[in-house]
This record gives C-alpha cells, structure tokens and sequence, in this order.
C-alpha cells in the first residue's frame, strides 16, 4: 500500500476528450479525466492490470435469509415421573452434553427422593417452562434442548425466484456477524404458498455448523443460481469501484488509465461478471483502480479551482 501511495504522488494528470464512438461506453463521471503515470511512477505504484476475456457463466440472483434451528434436532424433554422441581441446573443458552443433569424431580416413590433428569443430547437449551418449586406430572414437557451441528437457512423468494429455485438448486450465503465464512448448500425444501405478512415464498437449506458458530436469527445475504447462463468478463472484486449509486472499473492503456461505468453480473466465488463497460481484450486494474480513480479526481478538481482563480 505505501509503494502504491508513493506512485499515486507521482500521477501527472492529464484531461483529454475522448472520442466516445472508438469505444463505446457509459460517461464515468462528472469529468472526463485520463490519469497518466510517469516511467518512474508506473515502476513503484504495484498497480496489476487484467486482460479482459468474455466467460459464460452461471446466472443468479441475490435475496435474504436467516438461520433457524433444524427442527429434526430439537429434542423436547419431559418429566420421567411426577414431582416437584427441586434444582435447575440450567438457564435458556445454556450449552450441554450428552447426559448432563438438567434438573432434579422431588418424588418420595424413589429411596432417594430425587430423580436427576439428564440432557438426551448434546446442544443448547433453547426452550425452559419449568421453575423450581413447581409441581409436575409425568409426562410435562420440562424443557428444550436442540443439537447445532445441522442448521436451516430460510431464505425469501419474491416472484418468479420462487419459479426458479427449486430443490437441489445451489445456494451461496454469507452471514455478516462472521466475515469471510461462505456457506454452500443446495435447496431441499419450497414452500407451497406465500407468507401473507412478507408476501415471500420460504426455501430451506439445510447447512453443517462444525463448531456451532452459526445461531438462530443470524442475518444472511443469499445468492442462488437460476439455472441459466450470462455472458460476461470476470474480474477480481476488487477491481470494482463503488461511488455513489454507479459502479465503475479502471482501464489500463500503456500507461493511462481512465474510468469506465459498468453494468455487473454474477458473483462467482472472488470474482465478480461484468455484463457492460468493459471490451473484450482491454486491461482491467485489479489493484490499485481504487487509488487511481480517487487521485485523478483529486488533481483534477485542484485543477478547476485554480483556474477559477486565474480568472
């Protein structure tokens, strides 16, 4: 990064009107500013340039989600006779193992008068409707406890998405409360009719949680395939410059480089599809666009104020 800041310093800025009919694409901002480095600059900025090759790849589309406990891993647990609650020895979140003690039963049928109820399973305690002191029969369901090695993703599906994702469909989601982990799975299970409150159809997903990090009413960003393909040029997404509502890349020509407004595809994996503003066999910056962009704006505007007051 400080070789990259150190080029930067060195940019001559030049401000050309480019012939927008030799190549065809969408205005990138309010100026029309070519960045040109210098030999030396261009040496030390480590900026890494791409030539772009159109790819077919797979269709998607992106909607929400959330993670929910897998029903088939709930386990309710009642009381094995009647008595009253002598001892809780959990509280909801709780974590357990398999055979751990959960509470004790008061019964005097037993020669030690207490029945020690034991966790069936290993998880977390996520449901608890008995309090100490109270009276019991057999049979009352104590509390909940659900294993988390196999969780649900619920995603939401708007219109024609619910057409498209079917069972077996591939899934990709990531959860912000845990950068940089990508969940895959595949849809097992559409719902038959819409949510009335969200007008959402529900897909489930079903997903590993090696290590229980994944916990219900965590927020996901789902990205599903549709089934079809796109023509398009893939970059590293970071080559890809977010300002504003646009969305724009840098286009490397010897040593100039000028911005150029695209239109995006596909995520697959690091890289993103561009669908429009990038020709086949233009080098793309995908290291260092970001900087460039922002120093040729910079010097650019310096330029206009200083001709302002020369006036």
């Amino acid at each position: 990064m400080m070789t990259l800041r150190r080029g930067v310093a060195l940019l001559a800025v030049v401000v050309a009107c480019r012939d927008r009919s030799e190549v065809p694409r969408a205005p990138a901002a309010s100026a029309g500013a070519t960045v040109a480095l210098t030999p030396r600059a261009l040496a030390v900025t480590g900026i890494v340039a791409e030539t772009a090759r159109v790819t077919v790849v797979p269709e998607t589309f992106t909607t929400t989600g959330d993670i929910d406990f897998d029903p088939a891993r709930v386990v309710a647990v009642n009381a094995p006779v009647s008595g009253r609650v002598h001892h809780l020895a959990v509280a909801v979140g709780d974590h357990v193992a398999a055979a751990d003690t959960l509470l004790t039963l008061e019964n005097p049928e037993f020669l030690s008068g207490v029945v020690a109820v034991t966790a069936p399973r290993a998880g977390i305690v996520t449901a608890l409707t008995a309090a100490p002191q109270q009276v019991v029969t057999q049979g009352t369901e104590l509390l909940r406890v659900v294993a988390l090695d196999r969780v649900w993703l619920r995603i939401d599906l708007y219109g024609d998405e619910a057409r498209l994702a079917h069972p077996g469909v591939p899934v990709e989601a990531t959860v912000p409360a845990l950068p940089g982990l990508a969940l895959h799975g595949r849809i097992a299970t559409v719902a038959p009719s819409v949510d009335g409150a969200t007008q959402a159809v529900q897909a489930r997903v079903p997903l590993d949680n090696p290590g229980g990090r994944l916990y219900a009413g965590m927020f996901a960003e789902v990205r599903i395939a549709s089934g079809g393909t796109v023509r398009g040029i893939l970059v590293p997404r970071s080559a890809i410059i977010y300002d504003g509502s646009r969305t724009l890349v840098m286009i490397a020509k010897d040593s100039t480089f000028f911005p150029s407004v695209v239109v995006l595809g596909p995520v697959i994996g690091d890289r993103v599809a561009i669908l429009r503003g990038v020709l086949p066999a233009e080098r793309v910056v995908v290291h260092g666009g970001y900087e460039l962009y922002n120093a040729g704006y910079a010097f650019t505007r310096g330029a206009e104020e200083e001709g302002d007051e020369s006036q």
